[in-house]
């Protein structure tokens, strides 16, 4: 029988290995050029991008980190932040299902379970999701976040269908793996979206669109969609090629076939605001010509609600000495704690299916890094926020510590710690979101009173 959930799908003779790890080489920041840009748009200087020097508006983004949401949100915020785009909120399923937005120029969806987010934003987040597009509004989905509005016949994949466009990795009848089975495929109905590769593809651009940008880069794939050519949107960029890094999880002439001459990036207007979706993961902080691209997206969008919002943190701010402030210290002492539970964890031969996704220990780790890394940048700002909201932050730090190291204990005695890992899972991403919330308004606030100061 046709189900909307995963199968257990067992494999023989399939050989079982990691991807090698990426090592870049080193290259200039291209993303410092972007920065010193949105430095000038928030200061509404005028500004040349690809054409006569105007005032470009510093756009509003909305990043979704709710249901469904794995951890590569977080690639985008990183790339966020690199190129000076401070001025982002994170919104879980209610919070787009209430209307914020209205508040917003950018909306970002990542990697994750597609049918996991649309079934939490249901009928209300796909009305919502197209009045926004309808008034002007820019949307960037990536992986699942691609397939979320393509035409579908299957509930509630259904409430979604923006976009008419086919994937060519649907089929009835699954081709052997050769690596990573758990990660090979999804069902899909009485289909199965299957993945051919995981890690870098190469990717050429057309000729027409963004100018200045290089035709050929590479980027990541895990998971995402490779485009049939439809009437209904208009293909940007195709999938051109394979490199040492390419992880064949599929025989590599299936894999071509499956890929390569197919859309790798597609577009559609719709009503003013425009519909971007991405097979490869442009926003993966390792691949930066790929970043690049996000911003030219960015840059592109009509932000007609833009132009009268006024600049500010979302948060009350004030002064703060970080040097004698104890709840700041006891926030980062748990976090430090979760760190190192979380590192004995991967020692652990475990993962959990959660939902249509496989979850691995080393994903925790990922979430407190994002964390850790950012804790300088703001003592050094010397702004905080109201003390309840850092007593929250460092309660659901601890909260996070404990559940770590339960699942710990649970996997030592090879006991199933799934419902574990499910809760830790979402404290994490609603915890991690809070936190880079108040990051990203600690810097705004900083820009906004030096801006003040020179004025």
């Amino acid at each position: 029988p046709c189900s909307l959930h995963p199968k257990p799908l067992i494999f023989n003779h399939c050989k079982l290995f990691m991807p090698s790890i990426r090592h870049n080489k080193p290259q200039p920041d291209l993303l410092q050029p972007y920065r010193a840009i949105n430095m000038q748009r928030a200061r509404n200087m005028e500004t040349e991008v690809d054409g006569p020097a105007k005032q470009y508006p510093y756009p509003a983004i909305g990043v979704y980190n709710g249901h469904g949401a794995s951890h590569s949100w977080l690639w985008f915020v990183e790339i966020l932040d690199r190129m000076g785009f401070w001025d982002v909120q994170f919104f879980d399923e209610q919070h787009l299902k209430s209307g914020v937005l209205d508040s917003i120029d950018v909306l970002l969806v990542s990697g994750g379970d597609t049918f996991a987010i649309a079934e939490s934003l249901d009928k209300t987040g796909a009305k919502q999701l197209k009045s926004f597009l309808e008034r002007g509004g820019l949307y960037i989905g990536s992986c699942a976040g691609a397939y979320l509005p393509l035409q579908s016949s299957l509930s509630p994949l259904n409430l979604f269908n923006f976009a008419s466009v086919k994937i060519c990795n649907l089929t009835k009848t699954l081709p052997e793996p050769l690596a990573l089975p758990e990660k090979f495929c999804t069902s899909y109905g009485c289909n199965y979206v299957f993945h051919p590769v995981r890690e870098e593809v190469t990717i050429t651009l057309d000729n027409r669109v963004f100018p200045g940008h290089p035709r050929e880069f590479t980027a990541p794939l895990y998971g995402g969609p490779s485009f049939l050519s439809s009437k209904d949107a208009e293909s940007l960029a195709h999938y051109t090629g394979f490199t040492d890094q390419t992880l064949f999880l599929i025989d590599k002439q299936l894999a071509s076939d499956t890929l390569i001459g197919k859309s790798a990036i597609v577009h559609k207007k719709i009503g003013k605001g425009d519909l971007y979706l991405l097979g490869p993961h442009l926003e993966h902080p390792h691949f930066s010509e790929a970043n690049t691209l996000i911003a030219d997206m960015i840059f592109q969008g009509n932000y007609e609600t833009a132009s009268t919002r006024t600049i500010s943190p979302s948060y009350k701010l004030t002064s703060c000495d970080y040097k004698n402030h104890p709840l700041w210290r006891s926030i980062k002492s748990q976090v430090s704690n979760a760190r190192i539970v979380s590192l004995a964890l991967e020692r652990n031969q475990v993962t959990w299916q959660i939902g249509y996704k496989v979850y691995e220990p080393a994903k925790i780790r990922f979430f407190l890094e994002m964390v850790w890394e950012r804790f300088s940048a703001i003592e050094k700002q010397c702004l905080t926020v109201d003390e309840e909201i850092l007593l929250e932050l460092k309660e659901s730090f601890e909260t996070i510590t404990h559940l770590i190291r339960e699942i710990k204990a649970l996997t030592d005695k090879s006991t199933d710690s799934t419902e574990k890992a499910i809760q830790l899972f979402d404290q994490i991403k609603s915890s991690c979101a809070q936190f880079l919330s108040i990051y990203f308004a600690i810097q705004l606030g900083h820009f906004s009173t030096s801006q003040h100061s020179t004025n």
